[in-house]
């Protein structure tokens, strides 16, 4: 059997191993349930009718305040010396409100601060300012003439991207995080696993251990692909049920789905997930007992450098944005994100690209040499140095 035969023998296993469609199908479908009882849920409870506040009015001797409240809330006179029981009556009376004008100031009395507290002092804002115009002898259109914005015609090289594909790049990186959350664990079980019952010295007498690795790095990544191709469609349903109940077009989701950007985070994702199965790879390898093993933390370090990739969000102009949609251990998720919310250079994707099929080449054969020693040795774990040396032998 030739090199390229006993690949996809292991990635074939290794897959099949992992990626259980009918599973895949079960978790899809109580997840659509869960998600079907958050959303029908928080839409019950917020729907649930809360009575809107009454505001009574003190010392509204023009009838300003009155006049302004009274097409957003229902408003009543107070009458003079009611005061004082008003107030003591707020504990039984929750959604009244009372106003009362002194000298300029208006003094708020009210059972607590909610939503339409804050939706009323928008109004005493209004209020505030039309008494402000009259002592300096303004009207309302005045006023709104010196309040209004700069008039300004805008023309830039680079068209602004809008929110949602600041959303697709958050998208990418989610799908990221989960890819890695999925290697980390498959990884971790495969080889420590197979270490343990010591069926690892039987396979690689067979075969060699660069097509062992080769295959399992190629069968987990498939997975872990796999994976997010099926919760991206499980998010896109999710999302046209959503527009569907909130009365928007289902096409709205479209609007999301940029394929261009799409097209180009599938291979930079590819690449970028089998790097990280090959480090994954090469650290599980050199791990004895998985309970007790301090290296087992290092099965995490592939999440740092992918949430790091959200800086590019803040300026994916500047400098760090630019550095890393390069670095090999961040580009694959960096890249896509900075190309879907600004201009990016054709000659720059494909440097990148490059540099990551690079990195994984060299990666797939240290990840290799590692595995080929570390399934001789039991016991004492290697040392890092001991590491270092398993990556130098020919």
């Amino acid at each position: 059997m030739n090199y390229i035969k006993q690949i996809i023998t292991v990635t074939r296993w290794e897959y099949s191993r992992f990626f259980k469609p009918k599973n895949e199908a079960i978790g899809l479908i109580i997840m659509l349930l869960l998600s079907g009882a958050l959303y029908f849920g928080g839409k019950y409870a917020l729907s649930e009718s809360i009575p809107e506040i009454k505001v009574f009015v003190l010392n509204d001797n023009n009838g300003t305040l009155t006049e302004i409240l009274k097409n957003n809330f229902t408003v009543q006179q107070l009458a003079c010396g009611q005061k004082d029981i008003f107030i003591k009556g707020l504990n039984e009376n929750k959604n009244n409100v009372l106003l009362d004008i002194k000298n300029g100031t208006i003094e708020l009395y009210a059972y607590k601060n909610n939503r339409d507290i804050k939706r009323l002092k928008t109004h005493l804002d209004i209020y505030h300012q039309q008494i402000e115009m009259q002592k300096l002898g303004l009207s309302a259109e005045q006023l709104a003439s010196v309040l209004s914005p700069a008039s300004t015609k805008e023309t830039f090289i680079i068209k602004d991207n809008s929110s949602n594909r600041l959303i697709l790049s958050y998208f990418f990186a989610g799908l990221m995080i989960l890819a890695v959350f999925l290697s980390f664990a498959y990884q971790f079980t495969a080889i420590t696993g197979e270490k343990q019952l010591r069926i690892t010295e039987q396979i690689v007498s067979a075969i060699s251990p660069q097509v062992w690795m080769d295959g399992k790095i190629l069968g987990i990544t498939l997975t872990g692909i796999s994976s997010m191709i099926t919760y991206s469609l499980l998010f896109i349903l999710g999302g046209v049920i959503y527009f569907q109940f909130t009365g928007a077009s289902v096409l709205t989701i479209l609007e999301y789905l940029h394929l261009p950007s799409i097209a180009l985070f599938l291979p930079f994702a590819l690449i970028g997930v089998l790097i990280w199965n090959a480090i994954l790879a090469a650290i599980a390898s050199v791990i004895t007992d998985p309970n007790n093993s301090g290296k087992s933390s290092l099965m995490m370090l592939p999440v740092v450098f992918v949430i790091a990739s959200f800086l590019v969000t803040r300026d994916p102009d500047s400098g760090l944005s630019v550095f890393l949609s390069w670095f090999p251990l961040t580009s694959a998720t960096s890249m896509p994100m900075r190309w879907a919310i600004t201009e990016v250079g054709i000659w720059q994707l494909i440097g990148s690209f490059l540099i990551l099929l690079l990195t994984f080449y060299l990666l797939r054969k240290i990840a290799a040499k590692i595995f080929r020693v570390s399934i001789l040795l039991t016991g004492k774990e290697p040392s890092w140095s001991e590491v270092y040396k398993f990556v130098k032998m020919k």
